[in-house]
């Protein structure tokens, strides 16, 4: 008699045998379904993400506190003894502020200017150069041996630094170079995207808000497509708005709603699923992130990007930071290596330290310690199924504000009133209007919306 673990194994083996064919002959007959782009590889070293935070120097040292300190330890510095002027006229370092007298030249650099070195701060850099940049940055050093770090690597919003030191006791304990990503943006700055226009004023339209509220139900409830919801605007109202002008409707009402999401309560668990999927806008590919309460259901934040990146995932970290008000959570993610890092950037931006949990793959791993909560992962995949049901008829939105706006409404559909089977054919969340009576519909919702912003 076959055990059922015997049965289980075979059929995730044929599953996984099932995918690969798939996935081989999508790209064989150039299926579009993912976007070519890979993931930055630059994310998948991510040594210190347990270790201390480096040591942070803020300011440039002063060559006259430099030369003061070495005079104290019986090491003078004195000025360079050159036998030719300079090439380039400098009025001293643009490190330490030392006078030229204390000026090496130094050769020349990749593009061929020349270079000065500083023999007070053995600063290097060549003023001519239109592409050298000023150090903008403090001076990172190893919280485990004091070594100032070194520049590894520079990406789109970050850059990477190494401690080369090889008398290092991370080195020299765990055979690890101490690594440190440095953010280039400020954090602060971050929110999810919103609509930011209303191209036409709901109060002043001509078809009033029942036209407005029964094209939103098409459009964003029953997934039509504009066209498609003209026509059945047509059949069923006998009105005929253009495809354009509902365009403007569902953009105006994302405008006005979005801003409405922040002040709506959530019951939160404690428990955070975030991923993103694929949304197409101009036939290019956009990333929209997706966080989801992992009991109740229910749509935490979305922030639709143009960049699988740390930056789209440290942002709608962010956004549920804020919903949560500094309280812990546990964050469950996949294996995407973004998701580390915005979990890093928590750490030192917010000094927030998160349980993270990452599940791996479509299929169950028994080696994986975080499996438990492979639960929660489906249930955010589960929502991208829906939505990608309601988003399919359009192919590829037109504009950004336009799929924005979608997403936007589709979030405040899907929360508070799309029926779900799991709560009774009853929106997950009520939204209660000025009399305490639930709002159930669109047309509901224009008229609570019209009356708060009063």
């Amino acid at each position: 008699m076959i055990s059922r673990k015997t049965t289980n194994f075979l059929l995730e083996f044929i599953m996984k045998i099932i995918v690969n064919i798939y996935l081989y002959f999508s790209v064989l007959f150039h299926v579009d379904f993912v976007p070519k782009k890979k993931l930055d590889a630059s994310y998948t070293k991510f040594n210190s993400f347990d270790d201390p935070l480096p040591d942070i120097e803020y300011n440039n040292p002063d060559y006259q506190e430099i030369i003061a300190e070495a005079r104290e330890k019986g090491e003078s510095i004195k000025p360079v003894n050159r036998r030719k002027p300079l090439t380039v006229d400098v009025e001293g370092c643009s490190k330490c502020g030392a006078p030229k007298e204390y000026l090496y030249s130094f050769g020349h650099d990749s593009d061929g200017y020349q270079k000065f070195q500083c023999k007070v701060c053995n600063h290097q850099w060549a003023p001519e150069n239109p592409n050298e940049r000023p150090k903008n940055h403090p001076t990172y050093r190893c919280p485990f041996c004091g070594y100032a770090l070194s520049k590894e690597k520079e990406r789109k919003h970050f850059t990477k630094y190494k401690c080369r030191n090889d008398e290092c006791d991370k080195w020299q304990n765990e055979h690890k170079r101490y690594r440190y990503r440095a953010y280039d943006f400020d954090v602060d700055d971050l929110e999810v995207s919103r609509p930011d226009k209303k191209p036409v004023n709901l109060d002043h339209s001509h078809y009033g808000n029942f036209i407005i509220s029964k094209a939103m139900d098409f459009y964003v409830g029953l997934g039509l497509s504009l066209r498609q919801t003209k026509r059945a605007l047509k059949l069923a109202y006998d009105v005929s708005p253009s495809a354009q002008t509902i365009q403007n409707w569902t953009v105006s009402l994302a405008y006005r709603l979005g801003p409405k999401i922040n002040d709506l309560d959530l019951p939160l668990s404690g428990i955070v699923a975030v991923d993103e999927t694929y949304v197409k806008i101009k036939g290019s590919w956009h990333y929209l992130f997706t966080a989801i309460d992992g009991k109740n259901g229910c749509v935490i934040a979305q922030h639709l990007s143009e960049h699988r990146d740390a930056k789209g995932a440290i942002t709608i970290l962010k956004r549920i930071i804020d919903q949560y008000q500094c309280q812990d959570f546990v964050l469950v993610s996949d294996m995407a290596p973004i998701y580390r890092a915005a979990v890093h950037a928590a750490k030192i931006f917010f000094k927030t330290d998160i349980d993270h949990r990452q599940v791996k793959g479509l299929f169950t791993d028994y080696d994986n310690s975080d499996e438990v909560y492979r639960p929660y992962k489906n249930i955010i995949e589960r929502f991208f199924g829906t939505y990608k049901a309601h988003y399919k008829r359009h192919k590829s939105f037109s504009s950004f504000d336009g799929a924005l706006s979608h997403i936007t409404l589709y979030q405040l559909y899907f929360n508070y009133l799309k029926p779900h089977s799991s709560f009774d054919d009853k929106p997950p969340l009520i939204v209660e209007g000025s009399r305490g009576q639930p709002i159930e519909s669109w047309a509901h919702l224009i008229k609570w919306i019209s009356k708060t912003d009063q």
